[in-house]
């Protein structure tokens, strides 16, 4: 991993077999970010693990091959779950699968932006629409 801080910006370029969530979360602990946006992700991805959420639970799917990150971006909070990220991956018949990530190793590299806020975010669960959502 390579990464940079400027500003409330964060620049980081994941290696080969890097795992994507464990990567970003000691990006977290190293810049001590407590809130921010995950922007922008571009690269690839392999055994990735995709979800839709059905209003109840997550429906998900395990991908073997690599794709082609064509969208990443999420929120970032300093409480569990630290990161809710989205993205939108292309196959190699040129099909997007899209929806919540749930991990994935990069494959053969993966680069981000992070926004990093001037305060922290946290999670509140929500009974009526079962999820945990970000508070101020």
């Amino acid at each position: 991993m390579m990464h940079k801080k400027e500003g409330n910006m964060v620049f980081a370029k994941f290696d080969k077999g890097e795992d994507l969530f464990e990567s970003i979360l000691k990006l977290l602990d190293i810049y001590g970010i407590r809130g921010g946006t995950v922007l922008s992700g571009i690269g690839m991805l392999r055994d990735f693990e995709i979800g839709y959420f059905n209003g109840k639970e997550y429906e998900k799917k395990f991908v073997e091959r690599n794709h082609e990150l064509v969208a990443l971006h999420g929120s970032i909070s300093e409480d569990e779950p630290r990161l809710h990220l989205h993205a939108g991956l292309a196959g190699p018949d040129h099909v997007i699968i899209g929806g919540h990530l749930f991990g994935g190793k990069v494959d053969p590299l993966l680069e981000i932006t992070i926004v990093v806020s001037s305060f922290p975010m946290k999670r509140v669960y929500n009974d009526k629409t079962n999820l945990k959502e970000l508070s101020f």
